[in-house]
């Protein structure tokens, strides 16, 4: 189903919005999103489909971008500039992954650009030109490797300081550090998002859960059992805790999910023990997601920084300016 015209007012204290200056496209494995941006950054308008890299059918993306938000293009004469799957060998183009450390300018040096057809009604008119944001890896083939596409934007878009710590849950959570000069030194994923739909959908334990109704008690308790065991045991007690009725079916979906987040949580911190423990933790992405990651966090003694998804907007304007895409930036009193 597709969201349009959710036009994005100007907030207390911000710049009313103006002329766009770019067509920004958030563009993943599962969802479309696009907005169009004034030179402030602000959201003009924002739009969004289920039509994501994985389920757009027979690699129809320039159909699905249009469908989306054709008009934006036809009526203004704007760079698009996209990041996420799109980039990768299942999108429309694979753009090769940049090496960690790396910066705003690395990304925009490393900008793919490609043809699209403007579709059926545009005869004479150019093809559309869509820039695309490098993901970026890290590792090696004796070590593994780790790649990440989408989220290094999001994390351009917020203000961090260096050596801070950001938590980007979603299909594959994504734990990142900012060094010296605001470059991405590392990162490490957790299929946290996967396992769960996975798990709730294929597993022997969707048979005893019903359709979920938020439980904070099964949630917290899965939290705190995840700090006291091993995974591989732990899920199977999703399973007895339905048989036993020690939940409600209605509430094993939780107790799964803080688990799944406890255990993520634990491991990132393992792998990032030297970071400030008195420097709270941002945590970008929907509003659902980061509140409960931030109501595990406390149980870890942690503090969570929740940021909304549509950073990654302001990321894809300072992409745009890097790169030379957008005018200089405005003037401001």
């Amino acid at each position: 189903m597709t969201e349009r015209g959710n036009r994005t007012g100007s907030g207390s204290g911000q710049p009313t919005p103006s002329s766009p200056v770019l067509i920004g496209i958030d563009w993943g494995s599962s969802n479309l999103r696009a907005a169009l941006l004034d030179a402030h950054g602000q959201l003009i308008d924002r739009r969004e489909s289920s039509d994501g890299v994985f389920t757009v059918k027979a690699g129809a993306f320039g159909p699905a971008l249009l469908s989306l938000c054709g008009d934006w293009i036809a009526e203004h004469p704007l760079p698009v500039l996209a990041c996420g799957m799109i980039g990768s060998k299942q999108g429309m183009v694979d753009v090769p992954y940049v090496a960690c450390p790396a910066d705003l300018k690395t990304l925009a040096r490393h900008l793919a650009c490609v043809e699209m057809d403007a579709g059926s009604g545009a005869a004479g008119k150019p093809a559309v030109k869509l820039y695309i944001v490098p993901g970026l890896k890290t590792g090696s083939h004796a070590a593994g490797w780790d790649v990440v596409r989408g989220e290094e934007t999001q994390l351009f878009g917020i203000q961090a300081v260096p050596g801070s710590l950001h938590v980007l849950p979603g299909t594959h959570s994504k734990w990142m550090t900012l060094g010296p000069g605001g470059r991405i030194d590392s990162f490490q994923t957790y299929m946290t998002g996967e396992l769960f739909e996975l798990l709730c959908k294929h597993s022997s334990l969707a048979r005893v859960m019903a359709q979920a109704t938020w439980s904070p008690d099964a949630f917290q308790q899965g939290v705190d059992d995840a700090r006291n065991g091993d995974l591989e045991n732990l899920l199977f007690r999703v399973r007895t805790a339905g048989l036993m009725d020690r939940f409600a079916a209605n509430a094993l979906a939780d107790y799964l999910s803080g688990m799944l987040i406890g255990a993520e949580i634990q491991a990132g911190l393992r792998r990032f023990c030297e970071r400030d423990p008195q420097q709270p933790i941002s945590v970008l992405g929907s509003a659902q997601l980061t509140q409960r990651y931030a109501i595990a966090m406390v149980t870890f003694g942690l503090t969570a920084r929740e940021i909304a998804g549509d950073a990654v907007f302001s990321g894809l304007m300072s992409v745009a300016r890097e790169a030379g895409l957008l005018p200089p930036s405005p003037t401001t009193i």
